[in-house]
């Protein structure tokens, strides 16, 4: 699921000098994967020594054959679907076309829900339904879609739900109203937007939300700020990753956390149901308050 998860994963079996050198690759990752031996040493205040045998513990022959990984995955998680159609085996498109697209799919979701935790994703769940947070949610070019369909879901079920608008000089608004026990949504996939992160870090850093992030296995440089990070199986063999396994987990959490308390849930869709079908309003968070 990706070297920087790898080496979050095996950081509690390390020896003290391993996890000084791994805290250092991952407070700068993937560039510091990218420093000399040398370089990486002095950053780290690790031994050259001490390096290697981290390294080996990752699964690689050596520091070199650590960062061909390293740059291997910088490639992969910035490929545009121009670059993948080239390094892609094209068949081109014949009559099973529909249906080999369609296994590969459903092999993206079942991937997707094999490398989910259980006891995180209940933990996410939770903390969307805690109705005393506010939930904020924003997506990428692409995602951003996905995530207006998950606030639009979750504000029915319950109130304190809003939408980051697309435009950056709207955000300061957004920023100044969370506090400490509210939740960011952020989906961002390969390509990742550098404004992006620079809004996860303000959230987290100056107003302390927590971040739940949904990515893809090469983990968007949001996964450095956030709380919660759920990687999505993207590739189907195509130059288009694939939203199916994301589109899943956004209609479990949306199903999950409409049965956290139905009671409360029941009543906002009777009332908001009761406004637009009487009067044409509909209840709206989006907007600050």
């Amino acid at each position: 699921m990706g070297l920087e998860k790898n080496i979050r994963d095996r950081i509690g079996d390390l020896t003290a000098a391993e996890r000084k050198a791994a805290t250092a690759m991952l407070a700068d990752y993937p560039f510091a994967g990218l420093l000399t031996l040398a370089e990486l040493s002095k950053k780290s205040r690790a031994s050259s020594p001490t390096i290697l045998r981290l390294v080996s513990k990752l699964g690689f022959s050596g520091y070199g054959d650590f960062q061909r990984a390293v740059i291997g995955e910088i490639k992969e998680a910035y490929h545009s679907p121009l670059i993948l159609h080239d390094v892609k085996d094209q068949h081109g498109i014949d009559d099973s076309f529909l249906s080999d697209l369609s296994e590969a799919s459903i092999e993206a979701m079942r991937e997707t829900v094999s490398t989910t935790s259980g006891k995180q994703f209940d933990a996410i769940c939770e903390l969307i339904a805690d109705r005393k947070r506010s939930i904020f949610l924003t997506g990428g070019r692409m995602s951003y879609t996905l995530a207006m369909f998950l606030f639009r879901h979750l504000r029915q079920i319950r109130s304190k739900v809003f939408l980051i608008p697309e435009y950056e000089e709207d955000w300061p608004g957004y920023l100044l109203r969370m506090g400490k026990k509210d939740v960011v949504i952020a989906m961002d996939f390969r390509r990742y937007q550098p404004n992006m992160e620079k809004f996860a870090k303000f959230a987290a850093k100056d107003r302390g939300a927590k971040i739940v992030l949904f990515t893809d296995k090469w983990l968007s440089p949001i996964s450095k700020y956030s709380a919660h990070t759920l990687p999505v199986h993207v590739d189907v063999g195509t130059p288009w990753d694939t939203n199916v396994g994301l589109l899943l987990l956004i209609e479990a959490v949306i199903n999950r956390v409409s049965e956290d308390d139905w009671d409360a849930t029941r009543k906002r869709i009777e009332a908001w149901d009761q406004l637009r079908n009487t009067s044409g309003l509909a209840i709206d968070d989006e907007l600050p308050k």
